[in-house]
């Protein structure tokens, strides 16, 4: 698997689809504080929408990019027309008792791309061997 090996992947032509390290992209949309860094005078975000926007991204596999229903219900129709968007499935987040639907995007050269759906294994590494993960309250 090209993917998982970390090769190259060429879409035709000379031109690379992906190469090596691939991130992870969780997007949501709402207000933020921002404070100024006094040590390295760079701006630091907080609040609910970036921990929010954090789970998003904990969701993601290596390469893909995952927007919360804030996001998507913002982006106008001209946009959505250049992307491909599909529903990733619905997630449970810590701290929020019902499970939030989260959405892919990715780009229409990049469609053929497989991403795991999220099992328990995906999910934390000690939840292996046990009845309940702590870490991801779920059941085995």
């Amino acid at each position: 698997d090209c993917q998982a090996e970390g090769h190259a992947v060429e879409g035709g032509g000379d031109v690379w689809l992906w190469r090596g390290l691939r991130v992870r992209v969780g997007m949501h949309f709402g207000e933020a504080r921002m404070e100024i860094n006094p040590e390295t005078l760079r701006a630091d975000y907080f609040g609910p929408t970036i921990n929010y926007a954090a789970r998003v991204e904990s969701k993601a596999q290596g390469g893909q990019v995952l927007l919360s229903q804030a996001v998507l219900s913002r982006l106008d129709e001209a946009f959505k027309a250049d992307y491909i968007f599909a529903e990733a499935g619905s997630f449970t987040f810590k701290g929020i008792a019902q499970p939030q639907e989260l959405h892919s995007v990715t780009l229409p050269a990049l469609q053929t791309r497989v991403f795991p759906k999220e099992s328990a294994e995906l999910r934390c590494n000690r939840c292996k061997g046990l009845a309940t993960c702590p870490r991801c309250d779920i059941e085995m």
